[in-house]
């Protein structure tokens, strides 16, 4: 890619930048033509992924339907055509009266887990709060599996529990995504009330879909979602029957 290199002009192969549109949970909007940087002619998307298995990219791409990220260059984005070289199990969604019973939904699920085989620092969790974590790590030490709380100031072996933001960045052979509820996610106190700034509205309610999308991919083989009382609105595509 050429791009501007100071007073002598642009130069051959001077910036290579990689980004996925789809994960950008802090707000942070960037034009690169704004910048100077010419992308038209010069850009590739990047179709294959070698991470997760077909069943949770397409799954988790549901998620996102009719969203449209821009494409840092003034364009739209687009998950068409979009595909894993992995195959396995479709995720599973669950839904429970009460966080308790969630919660020991929960650790049943990470012991059959551990059962079959995964290491307990291969599964994840992630939650929207550090709290519904703490809660949960403290049900998985009452059942003799090791858990760790990711930023909470102490390491250790065990189960990665952690923020969805916390959880960017990282991968894990099985994730749990726990407490996504209405009034969760999205938080409401991280969306601007559309009768304040409609355009922010929005824009606040796609980031915090790219936070449940993010949360989501971290899994290469399972992925389990799961919700105590009413579903976040974003799982409407996954949990609604069809016809």
């Amino acid at each position: 890619m050429a791009v501007p290199a100071g007073p002598g002009g642009p130069g051959q192969d001077d910036l290579f930048l990689a980004g996925d549109t789809y994960q950008r949970i802090y707000g942070n909007r960037v034009s690169l033509r704004s910048l100077g940087i010419p992308v038209v002619g010069r850009s590739h998307r990047l179709r294959i992924n070698y991470r997760t298995t077909q069943e949770i990219l397409a799954w988790s791409s549901s998620l996102l339907t009719g969203e449209e990220p821009d494409d840092m260059d003034g364009g739209d984005e687009t998950l068409a055509g979009y595909r894993s070289t992995m195959h396995g199990e479709r995720p599973e969604t669950a839904g429970y009266a009460t966080k308790s019973e969630e919660i020991e939904a929960l650790v049943a699920q990470v012991r059959d887990w551990v059962g079959a085989g995964v290491d307990a620092e291969d599964i994840g969790v992630a939650v929207r709060f550090i709290q519904l974590g703490r809660d949960i790590a403290h049900a998985l030490e009452q059942a003799g599996i090791a858990a760790c709380v990711l930023g909470a100031g102490r390491g250790g072996p065990g189960v990665r529990i952690g923020t969805m933001h916390r959880m960017k960045g990282l991968e894990f052979r099985c994730v749990a995504v726990a407490g996504v509820n209405d009034g969760t996610v999205p938080m409401k106190s991280a969306v601007t009330a559309v009768d304040v700034d409609a355009q922010q509205h929005q824009e606040d309610l796609n980031s915090e879909l790219s936070l449940l999308f993010v949360a989501c991919t971290r899994a290469r083989e399972a992925l389990r979602v799961s919700w105590h009382g009413v579903p976040s609105p974003f799982l409407a595509p996954v949990t609604t029957p069809r016809p």
